[in-house]
């Protein structure tokens, strides 16, 4: 088991870091624990959230006392800090205003000052010397299509913690500003029998593709000494990739007919989130039936009845919403709507409550601007939201506005998808059908299609075995993984799935650096 530790001061970030870790490796192997805890029958992984230093004994003495994981995230204890060699100083002046972007003209995009730079040691991790800025926007002030949050200098749980320097062979990444290096932003120890993780942030990476370097230290880091713990794969077995994208019906829903004869032809599943005040026009029902009629291959969600911001504004509006958007596609389809994509990538939790006991079984959401619980890393359950009901993060928006007007169009579409190759990331990407208002920024039907076209070789031609689903399927997989239970007695784990799981896909697990298919109930080696 991992013990999640943290005090009732850090118990917002505490949550957010726990349905964090339990979404990587299952809701029965990472429970939060109490210091006692620690003097007693504490697990051999911890993750201490934002430690008060008077808790710094206990840790030091749990992690000398056998070979342990320890993960720091946020503030490091001060006696702690020492053991470790690590240094507070004080923030720059400048990193509040740097830690800000722009806003990102059509065509361009934009980002703040302040970056996270990482060092080759962040390879040990399976990371890359990525280049992460604190903020950054390729539409307006809202979306960041490289799909991650935003790193604050506000002294919330989203913020850098504190600065402080670390021995120059333990830095995994540091803070940069305009080209010169502040303060350390992650580490790696190996100290003694065992190692500590550490990110300068509450609630560490949980809402970026960095994640893929805690999971990484879970599982397989000094497997022959350390203890691990399985992780559940995001990509279903077999395939090194898995996408997923949809239409968001906003104005329009036939005219998506011709991008979706493209996507038959090209034979990628097709997806349409729909706002059903577009059903008060009988011409938008025929390619809904049309697309249901192959169920492989299309899907059809909910995307509101009024299309209203932040869900109405309340959990009562939020339910209501999605009931009536669910009643009312039924009834033109004759299929039961299970999964909604928030108006604006608007999802505020309780709008989340709402949908849950509106009947839905998830929502796909994220957006850098708001709701930065919601921008996760992996895809699954949600803090505070019962099991069954999941959350997914798309914040890939594939517009004319955010094509670039300089050297390759696709460059920043390109990229979003390598960060998802790299770390193992079920990558979803939106666009919207054209109405008679508004475009999205193409100029034409052709050049849209042309680009999706060129969107689709690219990943085809990065993976080796690339799997397009419909997104009711690659929510499927993600419910099915968020209730699989990995169970461990005796040293001995064991995957446990659903029995009645919707998805046929089969779940892959990575343990003490191997990556193997799932046999239920089957010890793992």
């Amino acid at each position: 088991m991992i013990g999640i530790l943290f005090s009732d001061a850090a118990t917002q970030a505490g949550r957010y870091v726990l349905a964090a870790v339990q979404r990587s490796v299952s809701a029965t192997q990472a429970q939060s624990i109490s210091r006692s805890t620690l003097r007693s029958v504490a697990p051999d992984v911890v993750v201490a959230v934002d430690a008060p230093d008077g808790w710094s004994a206990d840790l030091i003495a749990w992690l000398i006392a056998r070979p342990r994981k320890l993960v720091v995230f946020g503030r490091m204890p001060v006696a702690l800090a020492d053991y470790l060699r690590y240094h507070s100083t004080d923030v720059p002046a400048e990193l509040a205003s740097a830690s800000r972007s722009a806003s990102a003209p059509a065509g361009e995009a934009r980002e703040s000052a302040a970056v996270v730079r990482y060092s080759e040691l962040a390879q040990t991790l399976g990371g890359q010397p990525w280049h992460r800025p604190f903020e950054r926007f390729d539409f307006t002030d809202e979306w960041n299509n490289l799909g991650y949050g935003a790193i604050r200098s506000d002294g919330s749980i989203w913020a850098v913690a504190q600065a402080a320097q670390v021995p120059a062979e333990a830095e995994l990444a540091a803070v940069v500003v305009d080209g010169e290096r502040q303060f350390s932003y992650a580490a790696l120890w190996d100290t003694g029998a065992s190692s500590v993780l550490w990110f300068n942030r509450p609630v560490g990476p949980c809402d970026s593709f960095e994640w893929r370097m805690v999971e990484n230290f879970l599982s397989g880091y000094r497997s022959d000494t350390l203890p691990c713990q399985p992780v559940l794969s995001e990509l279903p077995w077999g395939y090194d990739a898995a996408i997923t994208s949809r239409l968001d019906c906003d104005e329009d829903v036939e005219s998506a007919r011709p991008l979706w004869e493209t996507y038959q032809r090209l034979g990628v599943p097709f997806s349409l989130a729909v706002h059903t005040q577009n059903l008060n026009r009988a011409e938008n029902h025929g390619i809904l039936r049309e697309l249901l009629a192959d169920r492989q291959q299309g899907a059809v969600l909910s995307h509101t009845a009024t299309h209203a911001p932040n869900w109405g504004g309340s959990y009562e509006s939020a339910q209501a919403e999605g009931a009536h958007s669910a009643s009312l596609l039924e009834a033109v389809t004759g299929v039961p709507v299970r999964y909604a994509v928030s108006p604006f990538h608007q999802s505020p939790p309780y709008a989340m409550r709402g949908l849950a006991d509106a009947g839905y079984e998830g929502c796909i959401g994220g957006i850098i601007r708001n709701d930065p619980e919601f921008l996760t890393a992996r895809g699954g359950a949600l803090a505070g939201l019962p099991a069954g009901f999941i959350g997914h993060s798309q914040q890939c928006m594939l517009h004319g506005e955010c094509m670039l007007n300089e050297g390759d169009k696709l460059a920043v579409f390109k990229q979003a998808f390598d960060y998802a190759y790299a770390t193992n990331t079920l990558f979803g990407y939106l666009d919207h059908p054209f109405s008679e208002r508004y475009a999205y920024g193409w100029p034409d039907e052709a050049l849209r299609i042309d680009a999706h076209e060129k969107f689709i070789a690219y990943i085809r031609n990065k993976a080796q075995k690339p799997l397009f689903m419909h997104e009711d399927a690659a929510l499927d997989f993600l419910k099915f993984r968020s209730l699989t239970q990995v169970i461990e007695e005796g040293g001995t784990f064991r995957v446990l799935t659903p029995s009645n799981g919707a998805s046929p896909l089969t779940l892959g697990v990575e343990f003490r650096g191997a990556h193997v298919q799932v046999e239920a109930g089957k010890p793992l080696q």
